[in-house]
């Protein structure tokens, strides 16, 4: 079984370590709730783990009202406790603070479980709130000065992984050189890492404003070139899975259109790796020469286009989804090399 221990797990651990060295040192009681907010307020980046403390203000601040309110009116019983917990949550999601949730709850809990007799013990209140504090600051400090992430790099890794896993598709599927269990395995796990590609493009993105960063225009020119990559990993995915559902039914119908359709997969599929190299800056691509290449596609897809003229509905049925997966890729990669170029000139300037 792998084992591994990831920057975030350490981050934790040592945000936990901090938390309860603060505590002790202050003399404090209940560190367990401290250290249990350390680890709720851990987030994947910085400018989360700034936005995750403001939402922590506003939330605590509604959770501390009605668990004020709850003491007063209906007492600290487990069922008063319970109905403050479920009314807070609903406010909290209402308000867009789902994250910071579990952090409320605990807090709520922590603060009513403070009152004797119904009354409110405002001291008791404080140090609960003060421990959460120091375990979301000590979360924050830890996130900042420990290992703080290179977003680029892991996210322009799982672009990278996605992409030789549709370039190899894309060469072996009209070759029919994969077994179809295994394909279908391959298949699931590009839209799998995709979708994870996707999910931390939205963790960088959210970067943009962090005062951390030391290189911001290239920052924001890398970032737009990383949402058009996974575009086009998409448009990919969606081409493999038109090919495995429609080029055995294309073939059997006209080896003439099925001959167009893999000339173009090759075409593009060769396209899509020089303008990740292009961008590694291991390969220089002869912008005239790329015309051509460009010009000779277009042609290939007139060509099937062309072909098409006059068929009947069954072959447009299997071959039009295929086109228009390789147009739409064809159009999305035209746009990536755009960007690419203009990075590359301006890499060259500095």
């Amino acid at each position: 079984m792998e084992f591994n221990i990831g920057p975030r797990m350490v981050k934790t651990g040592l945000a936990v370590a901090l938390t309860l060295l603060i505590t002790g040192m202050i003399g404090m009681e209940l560190q367990i709730v401290a250290a249990m907010a350390a680890v709720l307020a851990m987030q994947p980046s910085i400018m989360r783990s700034f936005k995750y403390i403001k939402e922590v203000v506003i939330s605590n601040g509604v959770g501390l009202v009605f668990a004020l309110l709850g003491i007063l009116l209906v007492g600290n019983n487990p069922i008063s406790v319970g109905a403050v917990v479920i009314i807070s949550i609903a406010i909290n999601i209402r308000l867009g603070l789902n994250k910071t949730v579990s952090l409320t709850v605990l807090t709520i809990v922590n603060m009513m479980l403070a009152s004797d007799n119904d009354t409110v013990n405002f001291v008791y209140i404080i140090e609960r709130l003060s421990l959460v504090g120091i375990g979301v600051f000590s979360a924050f400090i830890v996130n900042v000065l420990v290992y703080p992430p290179d977003h680029q790099k892991i996210l322009y890794g799982m672009i990278k992984k996605a992409s030789e896993k549709t370039n190899f598709l894309l060469r072996v599927i009209p070759n029919k050189t994969m077994s179809v269990p295994q394909m279908k395995n391959d298949d699931r796990e590009i839209e799998k890492i995709i979708n994870n590609a996707r999910d931390y493009y939205e963790i960088i993105s959210d970067e943009r404003n962090s005062l951390f960063i030391r290189k911001r225009t290239d920052f924001l020119r890398n970032i737009v070139i990383y949402r058009h990559m996974i575009t086009v990993l998409r448009k990919k995915h969606t081409l493999i899975q038109q090919l495995e559902k429609n080029l055995d039914n294309i073939e059997v119908i006209s080896s003439g259109k099925s001959h167009l359709v893999k000339k173009l997969v090759s075409e593009i599929n060769t396209y899509s790796e020089n303008v990740l190299l292009m961008y590694e800056d291991r390969l220089i691509l002869d912008s005239d020469l790329q015309k051509e290449t460009k010009n000779a596609m277009r042609i290939t897809i007139n060509n099937l286009i062309e072909a098409l003229q006059g068929s009947d509905f069954e072959k447009w049925t299997y071959v039009f989804p295929i086109a228009n997966s390789i147009i739409e890729l064809f159009y999305e990669l035209d746009k990536l090399e755009k960007f690419v170029r203009i990075k590359e000139i301006r890499d060259n300037k500095q």
